[in-house]
């Protein structure tokens, strides 16, 4: 392959250091990889918080600071170590216990079951971070935190849904935004939530390796977005970090090697647990993490969603855009749909089953059921062909009601993807039990 014959193979990998720049809110996180070739290349990885005010570092205390920040290093590498794979791997300044490596291990092989995957790698025995057998830690330190909330703004409907229901209950609440485009702001300003700004810097010599053909991207996002989040707690003063992922994200996508391959396993309960459990063991108990619609599928989270018409043209679920370049999301006012990948499918077909037809042009600018291309991703969504595509999409069942759905208002009848649909589940099939599957945590 490409990426193997241009990258030279890494014989270790070593987690080297973090540094704090107080005055101007920011950490550089270092990595250093020696190559087979007897080459060792430094790489430096940065994270900027405009709103941390530069006396909030002291206020925290260094037993809990300091495994937050060393959980950062660890988290943030896994975007350099995949790049250079080696089960050779060290860590400066700190050790770990047996059960944290066990943590390291499992989040970097589920988190990267679906770049193992693409990459065609062969993960087995590769990841095994190093721990201490001799080594005890105390019990994490209380640090309270008060009782307000960050939540998670991805600018699409499930952070938006769960700002609402947080109003709804009167919750104090702000959110936090990784590397803010304009769509976080426009969500931010028609909720009516203040925005706490986070941005990252790459190393460039990373940068270029990612830009080759043939490089995945497919890393865990949202967990290192829990332990950013975690830290922005500390500093400025949340005891609650709430993130918005459905029950849908607890659905894979294939087998590879034998490891189950979930392009949302950062999303998932199992890794929800996993971080939260970690974060109260070995950082502090007074800072929880959790997702406020776990107990729905994407399909119930948009019928709750259209009761709020006037996100209907400006959220953004479509990740093309996230991709663009920052001058041409800048054009964009309201949102931003490709029409051409599994999401936009999946959202067209979520949103056809409660929104009239004519509104559904007017917010995807496009008819989604009539474009003959789109088929062979209607089949893989509905569970008919292949298997689900590696996007964030629901379960089989949800696109199967969906559709149904919107087929008894008979405004798509006779279009490429209803012709389909109709003829895979024909009216004699048991949609009520699909239904029931659908929303049996919500009825």
């Amino acid at each position: 392959m490409l990426f193997k014959r241009k990258i030279p193979k890494a014989s270790s990998f070593t987690f080297d250091s973090y540094k704090i720049n107080a005055r101007r809110s920011t950490i550089s996180f270092t990595y250093r990889v020696q190559f087979q070739n007897g080459k060792v290349t430094t790489y430096t990885d940065r994270l900027m918080f405009p709103n941390v005010p530069s006396d909030s570092w002291q206020k925290v205390p260094a037993e809990v600071l300091e495994p937050t920040l060393q959980a950062l290093l660890l988290m943030i590498g896994i975007n350099y170590w995949c790049i250079f794979p080696t089960p050779n791997i060290h860590i400066e300044g700190f050790a770990l216990t047996k059960e944290q490596a066990q943590f390291w291990d499992s989040l970097y092989l589920n988190g990267l079951a679906e770049f193992f995957y693409d990459m065609q790698m062969d993960f087995r025995d590769l990841i095994a971070f190093p721990y201490d057998d001799s080594l005890t830690l105390s019990a994490s330190t209380r640090f309270e935190r008060p009782k307000r909330t960050l939540l998670l703004n991805g600018a699409g409907k499930d952070s938006i849904l769960s700002a609402e229901l947080l109003k709804a209950s009167n919750t104090p609440f702000d959110f936090f935004a990784f590397a803010p485009t304009p769509a976080h702001k426009t969500i931010g300003k028609l909720v009516g939530a203040k925005t706490i700004s986070v941005t990252r810097r790459r190393d460039s010599k990373l940068n270029t390796i990612l830009e080759r053909p043939g490089v995945s991207n497919a890393y865990p996002s949202v967990s290192t977005f829990t332990f950013i989040a975690t830290l922005l707690a500390e500093l400025l003063g949340y005891n609650s970090i709430v993130f918005s992922n459905e029950r849908s994200a607890d659905f894979g996508n294939l087998t590879y090697l034998g490891l189950p391959v979930n392009h949302q396993w950062c999303k998932s309960s199992e890794a929800e647990k996993l971080i939260n459990d970690y974060i109260h063991k070995y950082i502090t108990p007074d800072i929880s993490t959790s997702s406020l619609l776990r107990e729905y599928s994407e399909l119930e989270i948009v019928r709750r969603f259209v009761q709020y018409p006037q996100y209907l043209h400006y959220f953004t679920s479509c990740n093309t855009y996230f991709w663009l370049p920052h001058v041409w999301q800048l054009m964009y006012h309201k949102s931003f749909w490709c029409n051409r990948c599994p999401k936009c499918v999946f959202l067209f077909a979520s949103f056809a089953a409660f929104l009239p037809k004519e509104e559904m042009i007017s917010i995807f600018r496009a008819n989604l059921y009539n474009k003959r291309r789109l088929l062979p991703l209607v089949r893989r969504i509905l569970g008919t062909e292949g298997f689900k595509p590696l996007d964030c999409v629901g379960e089989p069942e949800e696109m199967i009601f969906a559709m149904h759905r919107a087929s008894l208002r008979g405004e798509y009848t006779g279009e490429p993807a209803m012709q389909t649909f109709e003829e895979l589940f024909p009216a004699s099939y048991d949609f009520a039990e699909v239904e029931k599957k659908v929303f049996e945590e919500t009825i």
